[in-house]
C-alpha cells in the first residue's frame, strides 16, 4: 500500500514536471499594447489630420518581429490632458482589465497642460522664471497620471517626453529657452524613475531635426518625426 502512495506521488510530480515543461516551451512572449495619451500619442499630424503615430510605427516593428499579440490605441485622443486620462482609467473597467493584462504601455501626457497654463506666444527670456512656475504646477498632475496608470499596469511601461517646438514656431528663438525645456525633461525623468518606467527623452532628437516640425504654426510632428519617436521607443525595449 505504501508504494503505491509513493508510485501515485512519483506519477503525479512527473505529470507536473511534464506540464511545466510544456508550459516553458510553449508560452508566448508575445506583447499586449496598449498607447495612451494625447494627441501625439494619438498621430495627429502638422496639419490637423489624425494618422500614423510613433505608436503604430511601435506595433508595426513588433507584429514584424512575431512580438505583437495585441494592440491598441482606441484610449488616445487628441486634446487630452493629465485629468482626462486618470478619469478614463477611474470610470472604464475594460481600461482597467487591458491595462492589467498589457506587457507594454506607452504614454504621451502633460502637454495640453502645459498648453493650457502658457502662451507660447509669451514665452522668452524676460519671464523664463514665471514660466518656469506654471510649468511646474503641471508635473503633480502627471505623477498622478502614472501613478493611477501604475495600479493596473504592473509590466513595461514607457514615458515619451516632450520637445521644444519654439525654435519652429513664429520665428521666435527658441534656443534661449532650451532651459527650459531641459528642466522639463529633467522632471519627466525623475516621475518615470520614481514609477520604474522607461523614459524616453525626445527633447534632443528635436533640437536637432527640424524638419520633423514642418508647419511653422503647428506643433506636430510629421510622419518622420513620429517614425524617429518610435525608433527611440524601440531602442529601450531591445535594451529590456
Amino acid at each position: 500500500v505504501k508504494m503505491k502512495k509513493i508510485l501515485k506521488l512519483l506519477i503525479l510530480i512527473i505529470l507536473l514536471l511534464v506540464v511545466y515543461l510544456i508550459y516553458t516551451i510553449f508560452k508566448t512572449d508575445k506583447l499586449n499594447y496598449i498607447a495612451l495619451g494625447d494627441s501625439v500619442a494619438e498621430g495627429m499630424n502638422p496639419y490637423g489630420e489624425i494618422g500614423y503615430s510613433y505608436t503604430d510605427y511601435i506595433a508595426d516593428y513588433l507584429k514584424k518581429e512575431r512580438k505583437l499579440s495585441s494592440y491598441t490605441k482606441k484610449y488616445t485622443k487628441s486634446g487630452y490632458i493629465t485629468e482626462n486620462v486618470i478619469n478614463d482609467i477611474k470610470n472604464n473597467n475594460e481600461l482597467k482589465k487591458d491595462l492589467r493584462e498589457s506587457n507594454l504601455v506607452t504614454i504621451s501626457i502633460g502637454a495640453n497642460d502645459f498648453l493650457k497654463n502658457i502662451s507660447i506666444g509669451e514665452m522668452s527670456v524676460d519671464n523664463i522664471k514665471e514660466i518656469k512656475d506654471k510649468i511646474s504646477v503641471v508635473f503633480p498632475n502627471i505623477e498622478e497620471t502614472i501613478k493611477e496608470v501604475r495600479k493596473y499596469a504592473k509590466n513595461q511601461m514607457i514615458i515619451v517626453g516632450y520637445y521644444n517646438p519654439i525654435p519652429f514656431l513664429f520665428n521666435t528663438n527658441g534656443n534661449d529657452l532650451d532651459i527650459l525645456f531641459a528642466y522639463m525633461d529633467d522632471e519627466y525623468k525623475n516621475i518615470a524613475n520614481k514609477y520604474n518606467c522607461d523614459y524616453v527623452s525626445l527633447y534632443m532628437l528635436f533640437k536637432n531635426n527640424s524638419s520633423y516640425l514642418p508647419n511653422p504654426a503647428d506643433i506636430h510632428p510629421n510622419l518622420d518625426g513620429y517614425k524617429a519617436i518610435s525608433n527611440e521607443v524601440i531602442n529601450v525595449l531591445h535594451k529590456n
